[in-house]
């Protein structure tokens, strides 16, 4: 970018105060100091001022509610750049949040309100070279929705939240069943552009496959140009098989067809070294010499969606470079108050990718994320499923909110064309589930629009005009149709939130893609003790109860603890006898429910290929169906899905022949049990993985680990909907199981001559009736002798997991917290790797730590 200098706007020095609205006392007139980087949020620039926290204690986000109603001006006397610096000047701002005026020198250079691109405005000649005042001055944000909502009629959104269907920014912001009400504005990324004569801003790489494996590769500059006089060029970074590396100039139209030699994948097929290019753009000079003025890297992939109809419904299958995929992953959810910004997002990503997840779908209710989440998905090889910024809720298709939305997809969509990871435009999130089947469409007025234009008309055509190889899908759940069900689980992708679908009647659906499923659960405990209980509170005498009441303001789901626990405690587990007992209970049937889920759908394969849980991550410390809270500790629920996303494993399922029924009636399983192995192998070579002979060796064994009766299997390839087989099954014989004994002998499968698919155990009990010792009766763990930390199994331990109390270790960072000793909380990182989530049978061994309060759980502990 010779021709172009980006002079940052300074991050310090910046000073805010009430403009109009609710206010408070807290703030009167005063005019508060903005410690750098907190611009991005109001709420960040309260609490480190020490006035106000956007959530705190018992009180939850109460206490600051008033914020999101109240108008802010930031402001900041500045050097405009003078003309020495370029002929041409503009503002720049990547991102505001909220409605808001953009003033410089006493001159608006501009309204904004849409976060989801930027803004800019060219700075008039008469401010160049002055110091003025940049002032940003925005409207209340819960304020400003409201008005609109008056001004083109009430529309439908879910539960009783803000209006958010009225405004262009994080919809979870004005509220959402995990997360606080935290509406606010703030701005990141302020700089003035100066040019003379040509202004590179970005470059979109865009790429379309052939029938003849070539792809045509097109690159795209935007600024300001001549575009007669660019070139545009493509080169490898590194040759390939000896060669010297390829370069290529493009067309007029900035496009080039390319035969690569090798692809981008994701990080469970190869590595992706050597996959990388550059698009670069430039002129010539009177010479002929090219000179660089913008370059950017991508990668090749073939990334394509299978939605062909078959015997059962609509396939929803990833095709990766030709190859099928079976999605492992989890939804996404922004951190809130701008921390994305500065979040270190590739060490999150390889957390992520820990747990075997191969895709990640950043969900529709939040942000479209910085450019380090997309660069870390790329380097990491996991694909992204991408939502536009559409959440559970009606849409106007009115002015100015049509434009705004149009603009906002072209800047998305070219913006993030060039990831190899990105593998997935969908239109939203449950908006057309909520027209169809939340009484939604009996609340609209005649002819008032709902948001459908969006999702099959103008969201597909950004697609198709800047990223027509990534393939668009119109909404999340979806069946491919506006004729049939958008969750029908034999049609595209679908959510399972069915009533009967908890924990283990989640065996009771088999959808063809799952893109939302979960079970909610508390934070970890000692994040509830860090952030949660007022001062007069003692953990160690609390009771179930007062915590209940303590995390109330922190329960925003329907039904609150009395439906998204009490029932399922109830029919398992004894009542908890502490409020420490009650949030184990709580997670373990979390754990449980998601390690039924996970390889229920692994099993289901080729019908079921994909499995993407909600959530992944959490906003604050409240109740959520995440797997690690917000302090980065790992719920046992993480442990659980990262064993049952292993490359290869065996389980024992009620498969036999499955038939899902209509929506709204409840399904029925036929057919006998199986042991079923699966092996993502099965995906890259199919004809090889149904040559395969294994052989399992099933047993009946009682809580001793006696053997009661033992059988070897054979299990066959299993292929179902003119897919290949990706899973090979076979029946337990009927005469296995006469006179087994529930709640007191488990089925215990495992493949003798290849111990890495594990071992599958099953009780076939409720845990009513389970006969497992309790730790009051007899010591479930013996030491074993001359190792202090080793320690073998006395009896059956069901679903054993290390309850996580240090810190997470972010990167290599040795620094953990004050206070905090390194080696141990690694030595406990290792030992939760490698012990969680396990049924030991008596004999089996395990190391755990000789650390301070080391607390552990099972199913034996609840009884």
């Amino acid at each position: 970018m010779a021709d172009l200098r980006r002079l940052p706007v300074p991050q310090d020095g910046w000073a805010v105060r009430v403009e109009g609205g609710e206010g408070s006392p807290l703030v009167a007139d005063a005019v508060i100091e903005v410690p750098p980087y907190a611009a991005a949020s109001i709420h960040s620039v309260l609490a480190r001022a020490g006035i106000e926290q956007p959530w705190q204690g018992e009180r939850a986000e109460l206490d600051s509610e008033w914020v999101g109603r109240t108008a802010w001006t930031f402001a900041r006397e500045i050097d405009v750049p003078s003309c020495d610096d370029g002929a041409h000047c503009a503002l720049v701002i990547e991102t505001i949040d909220g409605p808001c005026e953009v003033a410089l020198g006493g001159v608006v250079l501009g309204e904004h309100a849409n976060e989801h691109f930027p803004f800019e405005a060219r700075v008039p000649d008469e401010l160049r070279g002055t110091r003025a005042v940049l002032a940003l001055r925005f409207h209340a944000p819960v304020t400003e929705v409201l008005g609109w909502q008056e001004k083109l009629g009430v529309r439908p959104v879910n539960g009783d939240w803000t209006p958010f269907c009225f405004a262009r920014s994080a919809a979870c912001g004005f509220g959402w069943d995990w997360g606080p009400r935290v509406a606010g504005v703030g701005f990141y990324g302020a700089r003035f552009d100066c040019w003379n004569e040509t202004r590179i801003t970005s470059v979109s790489v865009a790429q379309r496959w052939n029938d003849d494996g070539t792809v045509t590769v097109r690159v795209t500059p935007f600024g300001d140009f001549d575009r007669a006089r660019l070139v545009c060029v493509v080169r490898e970074r590194e040759g390939s098989n000896g060669q010297a590396a390829a370069r290529i100039e493009c067309n007029a139209h900035g496009e080039a067809t390319l035969a690569p030699a090798r692809r981008w994948t994701t990080w469970d097929r190869g590595s992706n070294e050597g996959t990388w290019w550059n698009a670069m753009v430039g002129v010539r000079d009177e010479r002929g010499t090219f000179k660089l003025l913008a370059t950017t890297r991508f990668a090749l992939r073939r990334v394509e969606l299978d939605t062909s109809l078959d015997e059962i419904g609509r396939r929803f299958r990833f095709m990766l470079n030709g190859e099928p995929v079976f999605a492992r992953g989890a939804n996404l959810i922004p951190p809130l108050l701008g921390a994305r910004h500065e979040f270190d997002w590739f060490d999150e990503m390889r957390r992520y990718r820990e747990t075997g997840f191969n895709m990640v779908r950043v969900w529709g209710g939040g942000n479209y994320l910085p450019d380090a989440f997309y660069e870390a998905c790329d380097e990491l090889g996991i694909l992204v499923w991408q939502d536009f910024m559409f959440a559970c809720a009606t849409y106007p298709e009115d002015e100015p909110f049509m434009s705004l939305v149009k603009r906002e997809a072209a800047h998305q969509v070219a913006r993030l064309s060039r990831h190899p990871s990105l593998a997935l435009w969908c239109g939203g999130n449950e908006d057309i589930l909520a027209w169809w089947s939340w009484g939604w469409k009996d609340r609209l007025a005649p002819n008032q629009s709902w948001g459908q234009k969006y999702w099959l008309e103008t969201l597909p055509a950004a697609v198709a005009a800047h990223d027509a190889g990534t393939p668009y899908w119109a909404e999340s759940p979806y069946s491919g149709s506006m004729e049939i069900h958008p969750n029908d689980p034999d049609h595209g992708d679908r959510h399972t939130w069915d009533a009967e679908a908890k924990i283990e009647g989640y065996r009771a659906i088999l959808p063809r893609f799952s893109s939302e499923f979960g079970h909610q659960s508390p934070p970890c405990w000692q994040t509830i003790l860090e952030d949660c209980l007022a001062p007069t509170r003692d953990p160690e005498t609390m009771s179930a109860a007062d915590l209940v009441d303590a995390l109330k303001l922190r329960q925003k789901a329907w039904g609150g603890d009395e439906f998204q626990y009490k029932p399922f405690l109830a029919a398992r587990f004894r009542e908890a006898q502490s409020a420490r007992e009650y949030v184990a209970q709580c997670q373990h049937l979390q754990a449980r429910a998601m390690s039924v889920a996970m390889r229920w759908l692994r099993a289901g394969a080729p019908r079921s290929m994909g499995a993407l849980i909600w959530q992944w991550n959490d906003v604050w410390a409240g109740h959520s169906w995440s797997l690690q809270d917000v302090a980065g500790r790992a719920k046992p629920a993480w442990h659980a899905v990262r064993r049952a996303c292993s490359a290869r494993g065996i389980s024992i399922e009620p498969t036999g022949r499955f038939a899902n029924v209509a929506v709204g009636t409840p399904p029925t399983i036929s057919g006998q049990l199986q042991v079923v192995v699966w092996d993502d192998a099965a995906f890259r070579n199919s004809e090889e993985f149904a040559r395969r002979l294994l052989r399992v060796r099933l047993e009946r064994i009682d809580f001793d680990r006696r053997v009661l009766a033992s059988e070897r299997i054979t299990l066959d390839p299993f292929v179902e909907c003119g897919l290949p087989a990706a899973t090979v099954r076979g029946d337990i014989p009927a005469r296995f199981l006469d006179g087994f004994q529930h709640g007191r002998e488990a089925l215990v499968a495992f493949v003798e001559e290849e111990p890495s698919y594990g071992r599958a155990t099953e009780f076939l009990a409720d845990d009513a009736v389970m006969r497992l010792v309790r730790p009051s009766a007899q010591p479930l763990l013996e030491p074993v002798r001359g190792d202090p930390q080793r320690f073998r199994a006395t009896t059956v331990i069901r679903e054993m997991w290390i309850d996580q109390s240090w810190p997470r270790l972010r990167g290599n960072d040795r620094a953990a917290g004050e206070g905090v000793d390194f080696d141990e909380v690694a030595a406990l990182e290792k030992a939760a790797l490698a012990t969680n989530w396990q049924t030991l049978l008596p004999g089996d061994e395990i190391v755990l730590p000789m650390a301070e309060q080391l607390q552990w759980w099972s199913a034996n502990h609840f009884r």
